[in-house]
């Protein structure tokens, strides 16, 4: 029974960090969303996307996130509704994670250039876990060396399944020039432990902050510029009783074409990691494609330890007034809300 309580404590160890941290989704500043789902009331946005997430640990195993989101403005009556799916498999572990959730977003134009919009989310988180590729301690046998194919531990069905409603709410301010965002995720503290008397598995409330500012990098039309040229500066610092998370990204965007780089820092507890990445995105009419792909380092795993992150996602942007935008791809936008 030691055993199996001691691999129990593991698994719910990898279990709840990641299930509090939940952003192991690299591409912040395109998927703001993902951190401050207020975003999907931006500018009136009419939007569907998804992205797929790989994160390299080491000896061939790794986690792979996917991601879904839709949202739909309701402008005369001045509000948005978002949906997303956010989930990631680590298959050696057998385990599945996954969380839909919903999103009202409300708009308030503060005055000609700047607009409020508070949001409130409700999500439904879930894991499951393969308990076949667990190995529990009455499956060896010491005296023959070999493993039995089934246990009997009455502890093995009993962390097959956990879920659990997650409440989150958040605002962004904007205007077609900067961006200020504050979250504040899982306020209800939900259990996310298999074994629901178990109370020290409680998920504790994150907050974060965004900031993001843009600016025209062209002005004068010049020649060796795409006439749209705009330089995007992006944060998001996420906090958590035991963590802290800091994301900052730089993207130059060339007309339809973007390219940029990203540096993201977080700290666990004594460990901490460092990623460094670049990110490029091609926009086509109504549809964006992008990839990122963040390098590893692994000079001290004792203390920091950064694997290597590739994402790739397509959005469909249908926006009716969309095509008038005419190469204009900016961020930052405003006139959508007229």
């Amino acid at each position: 029974m030691k055993k199996i309580n001691y691999i129990l404590f593991l698994i719910m160890l990898i279990v709840f960090k990641l299930s509090a941290q939940d952003d192991l989704i690299v591409s912040h500043s395109r998927f703001m969303q993902k951190s401050n789902p207020s975003f999907m009331g931006l500018n009136n946005m009419n939007k569907t996307g998804v992205l797929y997430n790989s994160i390299g640990l080491v000896s061939n195993q790794g986690i792979e996130s996917r991601y879904f989101f839709g949202a739909i403005s309701f402008d005369s009556d001045y509000f948005s509704l978002g949906v997303d799916m956010y989930s990631y498999t680590m298959d050696n572990a057998g385990l599945v994670y996954t969380k839909p959730s919903l999103s009202f977003i409300y708009k308030i134009q503060l005055d000609n250039q700047d607009f409020f919009l508070p949001s409130i989310t409700l999500g439904m988180g879930g894991s499951k876990l393969d308990t076949s590729k667990l190995v529990f301690e009455d499956q060896l046998s010491l005296v023959s060396g070999f493993l039995q194919a089934q246990s009997l531990d009455p502890l093995a069905p009993l962390i097959g399944n956990a879920n659990y409603l997650d409440l989150g709410a958040s605002f962004i301010i904007h205007s077609d020039k900067y961006l200020v965002g504050f979250s504040a995720q899982h306020l209800n503290q939900p259990n996310i432990s298999y074994n629901k008397e178990n109370e020290e598995y409680k998920m504790p409330i994150r907050f974060s902050i965004q900031g993001a500012y843009e600016f025209n990098i062209n002005p004068y039309d010049q020649g060796f510029l795409p006439r749209y040229s705009t330089f995007y500066a992006f944060t998001n610092i996420s906090q958590s009783s035991y963590s802290t998370d800091i994301f900052l990204s730089e993207e130059f965007q060339f007309g339809e074409f973007s390219i940029g780089l990203n540096q993201s820092m977080k700290s666990v507890e004594s460990f901490s990691m460092l990623n460094m990445g670049i990110s490029v995105a091609l926009s086509y009419e109504n549809f964006e494609f992008g990839t990122l792909y963040n390098f590893p380092s692994r000079k001290d795993p004792s203390k920091a330890y950064s694997p290597s992150t590739f994402e790739v996602f397509l959005t469909f942007d249908f926006s009716p007034y969309l095509r008038n935008r005419r190469g204009d791809y900016r961020r930052l936008s405003i006139d959508n809300y007229y």
